[in-house]
């Protein structure tokens, strides 16, 4: 649904929790949503002459809409041309 700017009220919600994400591990369209999994790795306790094993965990899982996909797009770009612009990021054609 589109709501025009001028009717939408951001409301904070302070007890709400950051979820640290390292990865996405599956992402899927099926014309009606996108959904997506996001994932962090962590360590396993090591073992003496054994290179360090990790497991990957889903974290996060969200589920938009293709107009929330688009609005994502949209912002993943400016973040792209911001650190484009500090040099952290080169972006190639």
């Amino acid at each position: 649904m589109k709501v025009p700017p001028e009717q939408i009220q951001d409301v904070d919600r302070p007890e709400l929790t950051e979820t640290f994400v390292d990865s996405m591990t599956l992402s899927s369209f099926d014309g009606a949503a996108a959904r997506l999994t996001f994932t962090v790795l962590r360590m396993q306790d090591p073992q003496p002459g054994r290179p360090a094993q990790f497991k990957r965990y889903p974290v996060c899982r969200m589920v938009l809409t293709p107009e929330a996909v688009v609005e994502l797009f949209n912002r993943l770009n400016q973040m792209m041309g911001a650190l484009q612009k500090l040099g952290l990021v080169k972006i190639e054609p």
